[in-house]
């Protein structure tokens, strides 16, 4: 697994690119950076940045970096002490929320461009071949379940009132444990 690092000129390519939503937690900033799917700059970070400092903290505030694939779209989440974070190469990282440190990568197959959900303990993930899994939250890997669904995931799930909503390419999934279609 990769390391991180705390070096701001210590990426060989500097980040261009900012896709995700940053996450302000405990005082600081989590944010993905880097890589760009159309001008092929192949480098992409997670980014941890102290946000108690003044003026543009993004190099002097910069606690740590941890290189995730080629690029990323993904917003990370973030649950006690730990960033989620998944990458267009089809990984999902879990890191340690105050030093970077991994605690496990899941390579779920193909391009992730949506962004995980944690929720009830999981983390949940859909990739562009339209594989759906589920994991444990924490810091071993376990994986739940998977299943292969009829379009690319799109978009980041959402859980509401018991239903997880699943946005596809050209479709909307509402899944309820216990639930069956019967037309399926």
């Amino acid at each position: 697994m990769p390391a991180p690092t705390n070096d701001a000129h210590g990426d060989s390519k500097r980040p261009s690119n900012i896709k995700s939503i940053p996450v302000f937690h405990d005082g600081r900033i989590y944010v993905t950076v880097g890589g760009d799917i159309w001008w092929g700059k192949n480098e992409a970070w997670l980014k941890c940045i102290d946000a108690s400092g003044k003026g543009d903290v993004t190099e002097s505030g910069l606690l740590w970096s941890y290189p995730v694939g080629r690029h990323c779209c993904s917003t990370p989440s973030i649950h006690d002490g730990l960033v989620y974070v998944a990458d267009c190469d089809g990984k999902l990282h879990c890191v340690d929320a105050r030093t970077g440190h991994p605690y496990w990568v899941h390579d779920a197959g193909l391009e992730i461009w949506a962004s995980t959900l944690l929720a009830d303990g999981k983390v949940y993930i859909g990739t562009r071949r339209g594989d759906f899994c589920v994991l444990a939250a924490g810091k071993k890997e376990r994986g739940l379940s998977s299943i292969r669904l009829d379009d690319p995931v799109i978009s980041t799930p959402v859980a509401a009132h018991g239903t997880l909503y699943v946005g596809m390419m050209t479709r909307l999934y509402a899944l309820q444990k216990g639930a069956r279609d019967e037309n399926l």
